[in-house]
Order: structure tokens, then sequence, then C-alpha cells
């Protein structure tokens, strides 16, 4: 599927119209329904992962408790998305009852308290050095194809200490979130001792998504909220902030972030 399309635009260059098209971002409506009609919600996207982006909204939402409860997914066309599986019934009340919207685009938002219930402490793994940090980001901005072209779009990746492992890309940075942790639980791979990189604003929602999934380190190119580093403190995640170039902020669980190793010392030469 085409994630782009050709717009005719005048674009003006030094006061001067010249005709010209530009590539622009394909944002499409996606309905999930799960088991025929108990829950509906709907959401804009980048119409590519989509079965990635249902599997982590619900684990990220905690609608979904283990990826081992989804029976059955299917896409069909239109961008509706049938599940069928052992769902938290009192979280899909909750994010009925209670959807508080996002600091973002396409609708983000999440269901879940950011000022309630504290979330479980994380492990203390892994750490990582600045310049480890600042190789993943590079890598990180490689793969970013769809923003160099279009402007349009968020990126995210699940990473381990060496390289990146999952990659997604959306119009929206919650759901780039979701679809690398529903690429995540579909491959195996646990993010509990990964890395999450973003484009994105870490505002305090993106934050509560990474706990529910156990994410100890968030990092992102962009600015960290108020209430993100508040909530990160509770349960000692990492959050790293204006990651680009040779500079990082560090805001919250410092333990993880350390500088490089100083090389060994020489052997004496006998």
């Amino acid at each position: 599927m085409d994630l782009t399309r050709e717009h005719p635009i005048r674009r003006f260059e030094s006061g001067r119209a010249v005709s010209a098209t530009d590539p622009v971002i394909r944002e499409a409506r996606i309905e999930l329904d799960l088991n025929d009609g108990q829950f509906q919600i709907a959401m804009l996207c980048l119409p590519r992962d989509l079965e990635a982006l249902a599997v982590g909204f619900l684990l990220s939402e905690g609608a979904l408790t283990d990826a081992g409860d989804l029976e059955s997914i299917e896409v069909l066309e239109g961008g509706r998305i049938l599940l069928h599986g052992r769902f938290d019934a009192d979280v899909l009340a909750n994010m009925s009852r209670r959807w508080t919207w996002g600091t973002g685009c396409g609708g983000g938002g999440t269901g879940r308290d950011t000022e309630g219930p504290r979330f479980a402490l994380l492990a203390a793994e892994p750490t990582i050095t600045a310049d480890q940090l600042l190789a993943l980001s590079r890598a990180f901005a490689e793969r970013t194809g769809l923003w160099r072209e279009t402007g349009g779009v968020h990126a995210c990746a699940l990473a381990d200490a060496n390289e990146v492992l999952l990659f997604a890309e959306d119009v929206g940075r919650h759901n780039a979130f979701d679809k690398i942790i529903g690429m995540a639980a579909r491959a195996g791979v646990d993010p509990s001792d990964k890395i999450a990189l973003t484009t994105g604003r870490l505002s305090s929602e993106i934050v509560a998504k990474a706990l529910a999934c156990r994410v100890p380190i968030l990092a992102s190119r962009s600015a960290v909220t108020d209430l993100a580093i508040r909530l990160a403190k509770r349960s000692a995640q990492t959050l790293v902030g204006f990651l680009r170039g040779r500079r990082m902020n560090v805001y919250t669980g410092f333990q993880r972030v350390v500088e490089a190793s100083p090389p060994a010392p020489a052997a004496p030469i006998n």
C-alpha cells in the first residue's frame, strides 16, 4: 500500500511562485472490534503495521495482559480489525468511561489514570553508556526515511544497547509506540530490558504506556513534560530528552545512563 500521495502545490521560493508536487503522508481511520462488538474504538493512523498497532494498543492500555490471550486477529478491507480473545472488561469499561485525550496529533491518548495508581518499580537493569545511546539515536534516525520524505510522521524503535531491533512509523507518536509494543509481543521480544526511542515528545501518557509494558529506558530527540517526569520517578524509569547530535538530558533514572568506562591501562612491557 502506498503511504504517500502526490498533491499539486504552489511553492514560493525567494518570493516567486512555482508549480510543483509534494508527497503527502496518508492518514486512515481504523476501527478495532473486540469479540464481535463487545468493545469498539476508532483511531487515525498511518495504514501500515495495523495488526501490531491493535495488539500494542491493547497491551499498553492493559486491556490485554498477555499476547497469548489474543485468540485471533483479522484486518478487513476498509480498516476494520476484528479481534477475539480474553480482554480485561474493567479496563475496557474504563476506556469508554474516562478517556484522556493526549497532547499530540491523531487523537492519541490513554484510558489510564496517570495521576492515580502507581506502577511497580522497574528493575535496575539495563545500563547503557552515553556514547551507546547516542549511537543508537543515529541508527534510529537513519531509518526515518518516511519522515525525511514528508515530515508528516513520528517514529519509534525498540533497541538493546547495541542495535535497533524493531522500528515503526505513524502519524501519531502514541500509535508509533503501540506499534513497536505490538511487534515485540508478536515476535516474542521482551521489552523489560530494552530501550524505546521516539521522535515525539515524552508526555505522561507515553510514559504510562511504557511503564505498563515495563520499558525501563525511554528516550526522545524531543522534550519531556513535568507530569511525565513525576510519573517516571515513581517507578524509577529512565527518561532521556533532547537526544540529538552529541548531547542529551537525562531527567530520571540516572543510574542507567553512565559515562564511558575509561580504557584499561596498558600492560607493562617487560
